[in-house]
């Protein structure tokens, strides 16, 4: 999957900006490329511990690809979700596998404190395990790196 630096850099500052709780976000693209991240509000009990994207939220994106398409923009979608593990490295958590679901690109940067590197991984529900998915990081300006683990 190739994702634009911009977009891992915004994935990576929204993890930063919320440190301690956890960060989320929905991804649009296709079924090639994330063309960008949406941060979205964390509406889970523990925001600390884990994450929910509101539902308003999700329905705005979709509203608003629809009519990408209908002014004739390129066809694209809510393909995926991002959310940042405060403390932890970018790996599932048994409460991500429990709440994921197939065809959706799951994206998790971690850990997120301030000043420090944020690595980013890409995962996919498959067989009800996650599969690691690669992410090839493309263009913009090289910043400091963000240890994309996975990235080809």
């Amino acid at each position: 999957m190739r994702v634009p630096r911009a977009v891992v850099d915004a994935i990576a500052a929204h993890a930063r900006r919320e440190h301690p709780r956890e960060s989320c976000g929905l991804l649009i693209g296709n079924g090639q490329e994330i063309v960008e991240a949406v941060p979205t509000a964390n509406v889970a009990a523990e925001p600390l511990r884990h994450y929910e994207i509101s539902p308003v939220d999700y329905l705005a994106q979709i509203k608003r690809c629809r009519e990408r398409v209908a002014r004739g923009g390129t066809a694209v979608n809510v393909v995926g979700a991002y959310h940042s593990h405060p403390r932890s490295a970018p790996e599932p958590s048994p409460t991500d596998l429990e709440r994921a679901f197939p065809e959706f690109l799951f994206i998790i940067a971690g850990p997120a404190n301030h000043g420090e590197d944020v690595a980013i991984r890409g995962y996919r529900l498959e067989a009800g395990r996650f599969e690691e998915v690669q992410l090839a990081i493309e263009g913009g300006p090289e910043g400091p790196p963000l240890r994309p683990t996975g990235a080809g």
